[in-house]
């Protein structure tokens, strides 16, 4: 008789909790490489709706002569009035070797020659030209290669300003502007204020902090330079550790460029873009705005809106641009300067004006006279800022070669920001020189 071998159920051999949980594992790994997939292809795919040139590596353009110089256009959404127009117009130049940033404002009203179209305001070049032409237009018109060119619409901004949580701006002064179009309907208007002082501002607010432009909103001037200030807080932001690290604002920040900006970047080039402005703080980043102010190179043409360069040439405008890593830190300080003859040699005030005239810095001199006393021996440069205006002083102090001091006394109302008492080491340095170009 054999015994009968019974096999209960509770007696079988179970699944091990060990490959229970390597199998759900596995599952999770697949779904995050599926994810990381999808995001990675909606990333790319988003980058390349913004570029036209995806697959450009190695060196920037204009990197190996240590500029590169970029166009940047700000047009109307589709189906927006006048919506080829181009209201922002920058130029954007980074300095790679020295890691500076200077965004050059252009008034939209600034009147230029479009190819194959004749004189019109500079933001009528990409309604009669495209790209091409409104390229051809700033290389033209400033003296330097455009090398790239960034191109984007209202949305845009809105929609990358909310990707990077906002912006914070620095308000000056009150900004109401009584016509300022209302957000659903752009033929009525809804109006547009907004208090002195810092604000943090969502997409639709920095939209009409930049494109206000009556009433207390300063023209065109005003806003220009609003835009470069809002770019820069974009940047400060965007390029941040806590948007890289997020995911969610990142894929919204691609996602919105890839629907509203258009360029010539390749993905690589603005990688390199990023890798050469990164360690440019706030104090290498120039803003400077073409206007009507005395060292703003433009006046009214006078019979119309149009602006025209001073002194109608564009000479000294392509001076300034091409040389604005050199005078655009003095531009920033928008300094006034006082020029005194201290000795008894006559002319010297007059030369030493020509000579900052011929170095294309722009300074406004409130006068040129003579000294109290005429028996300086050592030329002087008194500061009645209290340091406010370095790359003044800096400039001044490598012209005459001597320290800069500050005044004896506090003045209430001084005759300007810095004041040059010429002496005779500059009149002798003067003469020797007006005597060696006479015997050449």
């Amino acid at each position: 008789m054999h015994d009968e071998i019974i096999i209960y159920q509770d007696d079988q051999p179970q699944p091990q909790p060990r490959r229970r949980w390597r199998g759900i594992l596995k599952w999770l790994l697949v779904l995050v490489v599926m994810v990381a997939i999808a995001a990675a292809l909606f990333l790319l795919v988003n980058l390349f709706r913004v570029t036209g040139n995806p697959f450009s590596f190695g060196a920037l353009k204009g990197e190996s002569s240590g500029r590169v110089n970029i166009m940047l256009l700000g047009v109307g959404d589709p189906g927006h009035e006048a919506e080829k127009l181009s209201d922002t117009n920058i130029l954007l130049s980074v300095d790679t070797k020295n890691k500076q940033v200077a965004m050059i404002g252009i008034p939209r009203d600034l009147r230029v020659r479009i190819p194959n179209y004749g004189f019109s305001k500079i933001n009528n070049a990409h309604a009669q030209a495209g790209v091409p032409g409104t390229k051809q237009v700033y290389e033209n018109s400033f003296g330097v290669p455009v090398h790239y060119y960034v191109k984007a619409n209202f949305s845009g901004l809105k929609q990358v300003v909310d990707a990077v949580g906002g912006v914070e701006v620095n308000n000056e002064y009150l900004l109401s502007d009584p016509a300022y179009p209302c957000d659903n309907n752009q033929y009525r208007s809804c109006g547009f204020r907004l208090a002195p002082g810092k604000h943090h501002l969502n997409g639709t607010q920095a939209l009409k902090y930049v494109r206000c432009r009556k009433g207390t909103c300063g023209d065109d001037f005003g806003r220009a330079e609003r835009q470069q200030e809002v770019m820069q807080s974009i940047r400060r932001k965007a390029t941040s550790a806590g948007t890289l690290a997020n995911p969610v604002a990142l894929g919204k920040l691609v996602s919105a460029a890839g629907q509203n900006i258009d360029t010539d970047l390749s993905v690589n080039n603005m990688m390199r873009l990023n890798e050469l402005t990164r360690q440019a703080g706030d104090d290498r980043i120039y803003r400077i705005v073409l206007s009507l102010q005395p060292d703003g190179y433009l006046v009214s043409s006078g019979n119309s809106s149009d602006l025209l360069p001073r002194g109608g040439s564009f000479a000294a405008i392509q001076n300034f641009v091409r040389g604005v890593f050199t005078l655009g830190p003095v531009w920033t300080e928008h300094p006034t300067v006082m020029i005194e003859n201290g000795t008894t040699t006559a002319g010297i005030g007059a030369r030493f004006e020509s000579k900052l005239e011929a170095g294309g810095y722009p300074l406004t001199v409130t006068a040129v006279t003579n000294a109290l006393q005429r028996d300086y021996q050592t030329s002087q440069i008194i500061d009645y800022t209290g340091g406010k205006r370095p790359h003044t002083t800096a400039y001044m102090k490598s012209l005459l070669g001597v320290e800069v001091s500050q005044p004896q006394t506090p003045v209430k109302t001084p005759p300007a920001d810095v004041v040059v008492i010429l002496g005779a080491d500059y009149a002798a340095k003067t003469s020797s020189a007006a005597s060696t170009q006479s015997d050449r």
